[in-house]
């Protein structure tokens, strides 16, 4: 059975719009306080959220971390720090956007230069079907997330409800 999502996506395909942010965000792809002692653990347990709500392929998970390995995904930013890992499309089934909040930083590899290390926090991982479309989610997210106001209300939310609409607001207010 598809869902409502599935047909927007699609709408918007047919009648050659923009992916929309609430195309990808829905309030339960957001995880206000997860658990993780690294950097593995939490993209291996959000992964793993996606392959079980059917939004990616069990290759997927193994796909994310591999990339992270060679790609990393940390956002060198002044003030907080997000990582927004991602990988190929083969490895998914209907795209989304699944945010975690860490209940403490781990270590992730800056983007720009591998060898430097951030504390991270918060993740934004995606999955895209549609592998035209990653560029101009890469500069939604990107603008968005270079505003330290933005990342600082969602590090600061108290429930998840709060930080989906702290993202929904931001997508509205600065995204491109």
């Amino acid at each position: 059975m598809e869902s409502e999502d599935t047909h927007a996506i699609a709408r918007n395909r047919y009648y050659g719009l923009p992916m929309q942010f609430s195309d990808l965000v829905r309030p339960e792809g957001i995880i206000a306080n997860l658990a993780a002692d690294t950097r593995e653990a939490a993209l291996r347990a959000m992964a793993t959220r996606l392959v079980d709500e059917r939004y990616c392929k069990a290759s997927f998970v193994e796909a994310i971390l591999a990339r992270e390995r060679k790609h990393p995904s940390g956002l060198p930013m002044a003030g907080h720090k997000i990582a927004i890992p991602h990988t190929d499309a083969e490895h998914v089934e209907r795209s989304t956007i699944l945010f975690a909040r860490l209940n403490r930083p781990v270590e992730f590899r800056s983007m720009g230069d591998p060898d430097e290390k951030l504390e991270i926090q918060m993740i934004s991982m995606f999955a895209l079907k549609e592998k035209p479309r990653i560029g101009d989610l890469l500069e939604t997210l990107l603008s968005v997330y270079q505003h330290n106001e933005v990342l600082d209300r969602l590090l600061h939310a108290p429930d998840a409800r709060e930080m989906f609409i702290t993202l929904q607001r931001a997508v509205v207010e600065y995204g491109k």
